[in-house]
């Protein structure tokens, strides 16, 4: 991650399916939104609606929908509050938190997240913020307030039949996405949660060579209206 967080273990006591299937991605037209569930003519904008973990190989949180943690800076010496150096959408062990809608713009994919912090470091400023697939091909996390890759949505087919949905992704080419459990005092929204990064081009670690870290699991981000 852009941040160094401590991984907690929790990942290898939870049920693992192997559930991603193979299947073949057809990147859709991303200059507009009109490939996005839910389009307006209109406005030429889709949604809001929220993303969802599926065909995951960690069926306890098989459905979940997608929540967001941040990094802050704080020098007390040199500011008078703290800020929001950027964010990353993520996935919680709890469905029952409050979600962070996405939805599409003029052919951008934006997300309802906070873009500062109070004095007191809480969360505020919430507006739709463009996503971006980190500039790192081996932590390409789905973030706002960075540069990075333009996010892609695809089709999925198995054989020559069409899978339900539309899936995020990127690179012309992948939908497959790692996901890793961290604990609450990891990040900013003092819940545990998953870090989820996109696999594909040179997404394995640049040191080992190893496609998944350690207790990383594999899942499809789909969009649910």
């Amino acid at each position: 991650m852009l941040t160094k967080i401590a991984a907690a273990s929790l990942l290898a006591a939870l049920p693992l399916a192997h559930a991603t299937p193979n299947v073949t991605a057809e990147v859709l037209p991303s200059e507009d939104c009109s490939s996005y569930p839910g389009y307006d003519a209109s406005t030429n904008t889709a949604g809001p609606w929220t993303i969802q973990v599926v065909n995951s190989d960690n069926t306890a949180i098989e459905g979940f929908s997608d929540t967001s943690v941040y990094s802050i800076s704080y020098n007390p010496s040199t500011d008078s509050k703290p800020s929001l150096r950027w964010g990353s959408i993520t996935f919680p062990t709890r469905n029952d938190i409050a979600k962070n809608p996405l939805k599409c713009e003029a052919g951008v994919l934006k997300g309802w997240v906070p873009t500062d912090l109070t004095d007191a470091g809480a969360p505020t400023s919430y507006q739709w913020t463009p996503l971006v697939l980190s500039p790192y091909p081996y932590d390409a996390a789905l973030m706002w307030k960075i540069d990075g890759d333009a996010p892609q949505i695809f089709e999925h087919y198995i054989g020559d039949v069409k899978q339900d949905g539309v899936f995020l992704g990127g690179y012309n080419t992948t939908t497959s996405w790692g996901l890793k459990y961290y604990g609450a005092d990891s990040g900013s929204s003092g819940q545990d949660y998953y870090y989820s990064r996109l696999l594909g081009p040179n997404s394995a670690d640049p040191s080992t060579g190893a496609p998944l870290s350690a207790n990383e699991t594999t899942a499809f981000i789909k969009i649910t209206q």
